[in-house]
């Protein structure tokens, strides 16, 4: 985390000079980069607190703990936790509730760096249901640039674009003399883009790995014969 935190404190510092709509692309870049990345570590530690919380259900039935990965623990169960960990007389036990307590300030500091950096950018288009990728950048390029429609096709052809999108999903965009960029993060949602798409890629290539077993167990199989045939 503290290699991740530098980062961010450095190119808060850059980008904070410049104005959010004269950014150049190379700040751009770097800025989603570091988003995505601070998203992508809240995203894990989120994960590890899932967990710990289980535990503590475990060891606590009669307290309802709860966390959100996208709002984190509120007031009233974060004060529930204090109480606990005064109470508690166990070690372990009092250990399990402390690491609770440090993961979510770690998280929300991360949290608080990501926006910081976001609030320096343009505004971000936020994905509602059943938006593409591809419609939103060209969207952009033709209703706020004036970029004429097979222009706008031209540069949306030459980036990588995501394929799946999610409702909440911040879409980043970017035109300035030419040059045209756009990425995908987390943003309102509470899907990970990197684990989407991991996850998408998991299940086509165990799809084709069943295709071609079935495939291959067609091809082994004994073609009939003739005495099959009359029979």
């Amino acid at each position: 985390m503290k290699n991740i935190t530098i980062a961010l404190l450095l190119l808060l510092a850059a980008v904070g000079c410049q104005n959010k709509n004269e950014i150049s692309y190379e700040d751009f870049v770097r800025s989603v980069n570091k988003i995505n990345e601070g998203q992508k570590e809240v995203y894990e530690k989120s994960q590890e607190m899932t967990k710990l919380i289980r535990e503590v259900q475990r060891k606590y039935p009669n307290e309802k703990i709860t966390f959100d990965t996208s709002l984190g623990l509120s007031p009233d169960q974060e004060k529930k936790l204090l109480e606990l960990v005064q109470k508690e007389q166990d070690v372990s036990s009092k250990g399990l509730l402390q690491k609770i307590l440090d993961s979510e300030k770690e998280i929300d500091g991360l949290k608080k760096q990501v926006q910081e950096i976001q609030d320096k950018l343009p505004t971000p288009h936020v994905v509602k249901k059943g938006e593409t990728h591809r419609d939103i950048a060209l969207s952009y390029l033709e209703t706020v640039h004036k970029i004429d429609k097979e222009k706008a096709k031209e540069l949306v052809d030459r980036v990588a674009l995501v394929d799946e999108m999610e409702v909440g999903y911040y879409t980043w965009l970017y035109y300035n003399d030419g040059v045209f960029g756009t990425f995908v993060t987390q943003g309102e949602s509470k899907v990970n883009p990197n684990k989407l798409r991991y996850s998408m890629r998991k299940r086509q290539l165990e799809k084709a790995r069943e295709e071609g077993r079935q495939e291959g167990m067609q091809q082994a199989a004994p073609a009939p014969t003739a005495t099959d045939s009359i029979k």
